[in-house]
């Protein structure tokens, strides 16, 4: 895919900071244990923090690879982020990227609708997808930075 197209994909190209990218996955990591906290006790807040794991792991992709959401604060900017990651991926992650497309939808009516409800089933597979799409991002980053060390399957800096 060329710039110009990820740039009407509503991407421009940014330079990220290393600290920046493995923030973004060392939050993940702390909303996905918030996830399975949360899963017995409030299904939809499990969902959410779930999702959430999924959409900064996703933004840390975008950012490892040069590019940024225009107007990182607006609503559609979740949707580039899953659609972009699934460009970066590619047709192997088809599946994956389709439910965190879902994920997003169901996360989006959640935040704005008061009678969205979700199973506990479902927020125990929202956990399983985030784990496998947050798995899939950091391989991917342990690879492009090699100052990353994965230190109880978190992400840190190491200092040379």
């Amino acid at each position: 895919m060329t710039y110009e197209a990820l740039q009407e994909m509503g991407l421009e190209q940014r330079t990220a900071e290393t600290q920046e990218v493995m923030g973004l996955m060392m939050r993940a990591e702390r909303d996905l244990a918030t996830a399975r906290l949360l899963q017995d006790k409030d299904e939809e807040w499990s969902f959410a923090a779930a999702y959430q794991a999924m959409a900064r792991s996703g933004r840390a992709l975008l950012l490892s690879e040069g590019y940024r959401p225009k107007g990182s604060r607006s609503r559609d900017t979740h949707k580039t982020v899953v659609t972009a990651s699934g460009v970066i991926l590619g047709e192997k992650y088809k599946s994956l990227i389709n439910k965190f497309d879902r994920m997003r939808r169901k996360y989006q009516n959640f935040m704005v609708e008061a009678g969205s409800m979700v199973s506990r089933y479902e927020a125990g597979q929202a956990i399983r997808d985030s784990e496998e799409f947050c798995s899939l991002v950091t391989a991917r980053l342990r690879e492009k930075y090699s100052q990353m060390s994965l230190l109880n399957d978190v992400p840190q800096l190491v200092s040379r």
